[in-house]
């Protein structure tokens, strides 16, 4: 059976990278590029081109580093709104098909930031990715009667040009930062938290209820 594959936010965050590691296997991939805004958005995208017995809940939304007390409504809003509501509607559209088959598999890439508090004031980001690990955990509770899996990835330090820019990469002060805070010693590359996702998604992970996996070189650990 082909794996019919739904992935969000297709080109951006670990969206590129995942989108490449199910072609690669052959799955079919509906690839999914404009951030979606409604409920009516995600039955939308159901209805044609579902049934998925995968769903890559991968969802991005721009950084504000901000002190608490200069977080506007404005900004906790929309931090919600591309990272957390998505997630109830990707939920209500997807996992019903999932239910009735018995199988299925839904990957949320999240954040480090979520299980380790980042050195930047970015709170309303670091609460919305805590959301989505607090979803996770308690839908995949709530489907494992129902062999439907739900898991998350929580990256951080992953290659990115948005986050690191070839200069930054390249600069010697970086590199020694980035060896005193991740254990690993460098960046991770896309190809190594997608295939996370993919193992997660797969099979072999058929015991994996609720988890969320850290890849981000040690880095939350401590």
């Amino acid at each position: 059976m082909v794996d019919r594959v739904l992935v969000t936010d297709a080109d951006d965050f670990l969206g590129p990278a995942t989108v490449e590691r199910f072609t690669r296997s052959g799955a079919a991939v509906t690839a999914v590029t404009e951030p979606l805004q409604s409920r009516d958005d995600a039955f939308a995208l159901a209805d044609r081109y579902g049934p998925f017995n995968i769903v890559v809940a991968n969802l991005e939304a721009p950084i504000t580093v901000a002190p608490i007390t200069e977080h506007t409504d404005e900004l906790c809003t929309s931090m919600f709104d591309r990272l957390v509501h998505p997630l109830f509607w990707l939920f209500a559209a997807c996992l019903p098909s999932m239910v009735s088959a018995g199988r299925g598999a839904v990957v949320v890439p999240t954040s480090a930031t979520a299980l380790r508090t980042s050195s930047h004031p970015i709170a309303a980001y670091e609460a919305a990715r805590a959301a989505q690990v607090t979803l996770v955990r308690s839908v995949g509770w709530e489907m494992a009667p129902n062999g439907v899996r739900v898991n998350g990835v929580a990256p951080n330090f992953i290659e990115n040009p948005s986050y690191f820019p070839p200069e930054v990469v390249a600069d010697d002060n970086f590199r020694r930062d980035l060896q005193r805070v991740v254990p690993a010693g460098r960046l991770g590359s896309g190809d190594e938290a997608a295939a996370t996702v993919e193992w997660l998604a797969s099979p072999n992970a058929s015991y994996v209820f609720g988890a969320i996996i850290p890849v981000d070189g040690g880095w939350s650990l401590g």
